[in-house]
């Protein structure tokens, strides 16, 4: 039976839970009536109107998002007025659209449920974030998200480990098609050039942010290696830094210029299409200091039968096997992840096999299909 939901989204780019909430439109708009709430225009905003109306696309400026000032106490006046308004917002929303379903797509939206029980729908939340920094308030705020949704769904198991009431909590894969790369842009075949002659290159997609990435550790890594083996190891750098925190550039342009990476390190910056430079890579590489829930980027490099090196933390090991398609390294360890690259080093073989690998544990676990089929008979069941 077709419902009406309301998808509610706590960004407007096109980073990890936003590609997964527009997936989510796709699967859900071919039985139901999708309406999703952002907080701004932006990338998202410009591929949902691909996807639905764009009357059914509903801009929310004052949608209140939980960042690490909200727990502050010149703030907490603010936090609640805010947190009021948007019940108040959403709930006019629900009657309006006479929506069945409220889908809260991020755990740091924290007015969807409360809309949802006070107007008597059902809610759901999509947590794909690690709350391990707030170990004083997530007790309660965990325990506020389950009394107020039908299910709570987890983009890992990793995730759903972090609920001490697990009764409606359920882990779900994120799920990703093998993608098909057309024609090559220009730019990659520039690129190409530049690399050329190097013994290894690696990859890493990612919003740049010291410790929470991790991309010092990495190239502090090939540093080392470049060093100790001689060896010229590339790396390929896409993604910009996150918003606040573009002053980190320099820690990272110091690290290139004492390890002299100048020319070994290709900041690309963000890019609509990233997937057909990973043509280019040997290996993939998501250094993260911080639990990863679910690596979007990683299963990206998958699909494209990359091999995968990736922090000993979070959801990372659920993705990457160690030592079957890739590495696990121990988090904000350089030196760890310098010895694991160097496992990758002339061995070509290794590098095809654990790529293939890659690909067959994508498909047989964590393909769209599958994702597909477990979030509609979620939706059946309520």
């Amino acid at each position: 039976m077709s419902k009406r939901i309301l998808l509610i989204g706590h960004s407007a780019d096109m980073y990890g839970a936003s590609r997964s909430l527009s997936k989510l439109v796709r699967i859900l708009d071919k039985d139901h009536l999708v309406y999703v709430m952002l907080p701004a225009e932006g990338l998202l905003y410009d591929v949902l109107k691909g996807i639905i109306p764009q009357g059914r696309i509903i801009l929310n400026p004052d949608l209140y998002i939980f960042t690490r000032r909200s727990f502050k106490l010149r703030y907490l006046f603010s936090t609640l007025f805010q947190f009021l308004k948007n019940i108040r917002s959403i709930t006019r929303i629900i009657r309006k659209e006479q929506i069945d379903i409220v889908h809260t797509n991020s755990g740091v939206i924290p007015a969807g449920a409360l809309a949802a029980r006070l107007t008597g729908k059902k809610h759901l939340w999509h947590i794909r974030e690690w709350f391990g920094d707030f170990k004083k308030f997530w007790p309660y705020y965990s325990s506020y998200m389950t009394s107020l949704s039908d299910r709570v769904i987890c983009v890992s198991e990793t995730m759903a480990s972090q609920f001490s009431d697990k009764k409606n909590v359920i882990a779900i894969y994120n799920g990703f098609p093998i993608p098909e790369i057309g024609d090559i842009p220009p730019a990659v075949g520039e690129l190409q050039k530049t690399l050329d002659g190097a013994d290894l290159v690696l990859g890493c997609t990612s919003r740049i942010r010291l410790v929470r990435k991790g991309q010092e550790y990495l190239i502090e890594a090939i540093g080392m290696l470049t060093e100790q083996t001689g060896k010229k190891i590339h790396l390929v750098l896409i993604g910009d830094y996150v918003p606040g925190y573009e002053y980190q550039k320099e820690v990272l342009e110091g690290l290139i210029k004492k390890y002299k990476l100048e020319q070994r390190v290709h900041f690309l910056g963000h890019l609509n299409d990233p997937l057909p430079y990973y043509s280019l890579f040997d290996a993939f590489v998501l250094p993260s200091g911080e639990p990863e829930p679910f690596g979007g980027v990683v299963m990206e490099a998958m699909s494209m039968g990359l091999p995968v090196i990736g922090s000993s933390l979070g959801g990372t090991p659920e993705q990457v096997e160690d030592g079957w398609n890739g590495y696990l390294f121990e988090n904000k360890n350089p030196i760890d992840l310098a010895a694991k690259i160097e496992l990758l080093f002339d061995d070509p073989q290794k590098l095809k096999e654990f790529g293939r690998r890659s690909t067959e544990r994508m498909e047989n676990l964590f393909s769209l299909q599958l994702h597909e089929g477990k979030i509609l008979e979620l939706y059946k069941s309520l």
